[in-house]
């Protein structure tokens, strides 16, 4: 499997996560090690985008907000 499709199976996957979630976010818990590497690797070409310990924090908020 070339680097195309692997990155092409793991954004596919994000998507279906991220479609299956309640707030419209994938968690990193959802992935075993060697896609999180994936992710990592695609968040370096800027396919994706990472949260961060406070964007995390917001995105909880607001998730809490939207069901409060």
């Amino acid at each position: 499997m070339s680097n195309w499709e692997k990155a092409l199976d793991i954004l596919e996957a994000l998507r279906e996560r991220e479609q299956a979630a309640e707030h419209g976010w994938a968690l990193d818990t959802e992935f075993l090690l060697p896609q999180q590497q994936s992710v990592n690797t695609l968040d370096t070409h800027g396919l994706v985008e990472l949260a961060g310990r406070e964007d995390r924090a917001e995105l909880s908020l607001s998730g809490r907000a939207a069901t409060g």
